[in-house]
C-alpha cells in the first residue's frame, strides 16, 4: 500500500516521487523497513555464535587444505596448490608471485572490508571461493581455483577468512 501512494525512485542524488517530487520521507521510510527487515543473507552475520569447531574447520582448511576430518578439499580444475595459505600465506598475508606475473591476494580484514568499496561479506567471500566472482561481480584471475566445498565448509573457511584474518 505504501509503495503504491508513495512511490519514489533513486535519481543522481536522492530519492523522488514518481512526479519528480524529493522524497526524504519515502527514502526514510524505506531505510527503515530495510534496518528492521530480517538479516540479509550477504551479511557477514557477526553476531551468530560460531561454534569452536567451525573455527577449527575453517583454520583447517585454510592451512592444509583439509577438513578437520582429513578430507581433501577440491577444485574444478586442479590447483596450483592444495591449501590457501600455500599462496595467500598463513597469516592471509598474500603477496606470493604466481605464474603469469599474478601476484596473491591480500585476505587480511582491511584488504577486504575496509579497503574496499562494496566490502566482502560472508555470501561475497563464498562466491568468490567457490566460482570465482569477486565483490564486484568481476571474475577474479583464473590462477584462482574454483574450490569445491561442503556447504559447511565453504563457509567455515569463508568465515575464518573474513573474521580470523587481521
Amino acid at each position: 500500500m505504501f509503495a503504491e501512494t508513495h512511490a519514489a525512485v533513486f535519481v543522481g542524488e536522492g530519492f523522488q516521487t514518481m512526479d519528480g517530487r524529493p522524497a526524504l520521507a519515502a527514502a526514510l521510510s524505506c531505510s527503515l523497513l530495510c534496518a528492521c527487515a530480517p538479516e540479509r543473507a550477504d551479511s557477514t552475520n557477526a553476531s551468530a555464535p560460531v561454534t569452536a569447531s567451525a573455527v577449527a574447520n575453517g583454520k583447517a582448511i585454510f592451512q592444509t587444505g583439509k577438513d578437520i576430518d582429513g578430507v581433501a578439499i577440491r577444485a574444478q580444475k586442479p590447483p596450483l596448490y592444495p591449501a590457501c595459505a600455500a599462496c595467500h600465506h598463513a597469516d592471509g598475508s598474500g603477496g606470493r608471485r604466481l605464474p603469469g606475473s599474478v601476484t596473491s591476494a591480500d585476505l587480511r580484514h582491511a584488504a577486504l572490508v575496509t579497503h574496499q568499496k562494496i566490502p566482502y561479506t560472508q555470501a561475497l567471500l563464498e562466491r568468490a571461493i567457490s566460482t570465482g566472482i569477486d565483490n564486484m561481480g568481476q571474475p577474479l584471475n583464473p590462477v584462482m581455483p574454483h574450490w569445491t566445498l561442503s556447504k559447511r565448509d565453504l563457509h567455515d573457511v569463508a568465515n575464518y577468512v573474513l573474521m580470523r584474518l587481521k
